[in-house]
């Protein structure tokens, strides 16, 4: 019945035109939820020792920050497994779009590695909202092919590539997850 619904309000979004998850995006969904299994396997079993004391000791802007960035790391990978169009897709969207913006706004109160001022890493906040920009315009012109790609490169540039560098040793997330 919901299926109907939905066709009705758009009768383009529907499984026969290949809005469906591709095999590409059912392995890159299923790589992540094991990368988290493992985080877990490895905290569970001790042998990564997640240290809460620096939970404590982060900033607001830092907290804000880390949590928008799991949030919006969670939704993206589950984008890629659910069927696009629907409208859990475009709710889970909104939400990941969302969570995208409060990254980088929260990440200009962020300013511990150069002791006041911007790093190198700031480069992703205009990155980012251009990506975001160059992803939402082609909903609006009929370019789902495009508003896939730009979004497909938003998820890796500005959080999966620049989310690794707040793992290196030493850093905030690294001390978090690893014990320091």
């Amino acid at each position: 019945m919901s299926n109907t619904i939905i066709e009705t309000v758009n009768p383009r979004h529907n499984n026969k035109q290949g809005l469906g998850a591709t095999r590409f995006q059912k392995g890159l969904a299923l790589l992540l939820i094991s990368g988290v299994l493992l985080i877990a396997i490895l905290l569970l079993s001790g042998l990564a020792k997640m240290d809460l004391s620096v939970f404590s000791r982060m900033t607001l802007a830092v907290k804000i920050h880390a949590g928008s960035a799991i949030m919006a790391l969670v939704l993206g990978a589950a984008q890629f497994a659910l069927p696009k169009g629907r409208t859990l897709h475009i709710i889970m969207g909104s939400l990941w779009v969302a969570a995208m913006i409060s990254v980088a706004v929260s990440s200009l109160f962020i300013k511990q590695i150069f002791a006041g001022s911007f790093s190198p890493i700031h480069l992703f906040v205009p990155l980012t909202a251009w990506g975001l920009y160059a992803g939402l315009k082609p909903l609006f012109g009929g370019k789902k092919g495009e508003h896939g790609k730009q979004m497909r490169g938003v998820y890796f540039g500005a959080l999966f590539f620049a989310g690794l560098f707040a793992f290196l040793p030493s850093r905030t997330m690294w001390n978090l997850f690893l014990g320091g």
